[in-house]
Parts: structure tokens; C-alpha cells; sequence
């Protein structure tokens, strides 16, 4: 059996801002969003919300980005470039934080060497609607890939650890409650995230 994989696609990918003003949350998300299509992994780095690396060290981050999109046996995975059709909610003052949830939509593509066996296909299919939260799920035989389309969920903070400036963290409700406690995340509204889905080739 081949190994499994958790596609994180952007679990832990986040930009930097440069203010606590609607605008500033704007003007970047494009720019996030094409840090994260190319894979800039630097840039990655360098402005995801610092307290992350509370959890997930820096290096082990970058080493889990690179092996989900670069160093998979059987398959590959792909960002796919789509209009993010962002959508702003308030911002939001909790204590000495700033806080804005962004939704917008995400696409990858799976690229298997082989083909998923006819009997298993739609096996993937109903994995991959449900953990990742879409009806968006198309494989294509003769290719050998699947396209998922899917809404994604990202965090706004502005705080002392980020100096005031926004960075951004997607959202994950595994990971959040690890940083931030119950009242922010209740005062956020956020509930169940898109899950991790499993790629599993026998």
C-alpha cells in the first residue's frame, strides 16, 4: 500500500499586511492568493502568523509544504489558479487583538501516475466532497486527475507578536484552538473547517 497523504493545501499558509484597516485586508488577499498558487515558499515563511510556530516549527512547516506538493509516490498535487471571490467579514477588536474572517475559494488538481481502479472511483469522490466540505469533485479517466473546487476560510490578526500588522492563518478547528481560546472563536463564529482529505492508493 502506498502511503497516505493529508492534503493540507494552504492549512498553514498565511501573508503579511501592512495595517489594521479594511483597506490593507484588500489590497493583499490578491496577493496571497498568488504567493500561494506559486508556491512561494519563502514569502510563505515569512508571513504566516507568527504564533503558529508555537506549534509547528518553521522548518517542519516548510518541509511538510514541499513533500504535500513535491515529493508524493503516485501523485502529484497541484494549486490551481481561480477568481477567489473573497468575501470580508468585519473586523473585529477581542482584547488587544484584531481579528477578520475571510472566506474564498480554493482549487487543486490531483495528478495520479495511474489510474484510480473503476470500482474505487466514486469511493474518492464522496471522501473528498465530505472532508472537504464541496459538491465540486470532477475526475477525469483519460487524464488520470481530479479537480476539487472548495470555499476556504482564513483568519485576519493583528496584534503585539505581529506588530500591529495583519498576517493571516487559514482556518483549521484542529489548529485554531491551539492558538486562540474559546471566546475568540465563538465571538468569530467559526465553526467545523474543511477537513484534511486522505489520498490513499492501494
Amino acid at each position: 500500500m502506498k502511503k497516505l497523504l493529508y492534503i493540507v493545501a494552504v492549512l498553514f499558509v498565511s501573508f503579511q499586511g501592512f495595517s489594521q484597516d479594511a483597506a490593507s485586508l484588500k489590497a493583499n488577499a490578491q496577493k496571497y492568493y498568488d504567493i500561494t498558487v506559486k508556491l512561494d515558499y519563502t514569502m510563505m515563511m515569512e508571513m504566516i502568523y507568527p504564533k503558529l510556530f508555537d506549534i509547528v516549527p518553521k522548518e517542519t512547516m516548510l518541509t511538510t509544504l514541499k513533500k504535500t506538493f513535491e515529493e508524493n509516490e503516485g501523485f502529484k498535487v497541484k494549486l490551481m489558479p481561480v477568481a477567489p471571490n473573497f468575501v470580508f467579514g468585519d473586523i473585529k477588536k477581542i482584547g488587544n487583538q484584531s481579528f477578520s474572517v475571510i472566506n474564498h475559494d480554493t482549487a487543486f488538481k490531483i495528478i495520479w501516475d495511474e489510474p484510480i481502479p473503476a470500482e474505487e472511483i466514486q469511493s474518492y469522490i464522496d471522501s473528498f466532497k465530505a472532508t472537504m466540505n464541496t459538491q465540486d469533485v470532477v475526475y477525469d479517466a483519460p487524464n488520470k486527475t481530479m479537480d476539487i473546487k472548495a470555499r476556504s476560510k482564513l483568519i485576519a490578526v493583528a496584534d503585539e507578536t505581529t506588530n500591529k500588522e495583519w498576517k493571516y492563518l487559514t482556518y483549521s478547528d484542529q489548529i485554531f484552538p491551539m492558538i486562540f481560546n474559546e471566546k475568540i472563536k465563538t465571538e468569530l463564529g467559526l465553526g467545523p473547517a474543511t477537513g484534511e482529505a486522505v489520498i490513499q492508493k492501494n
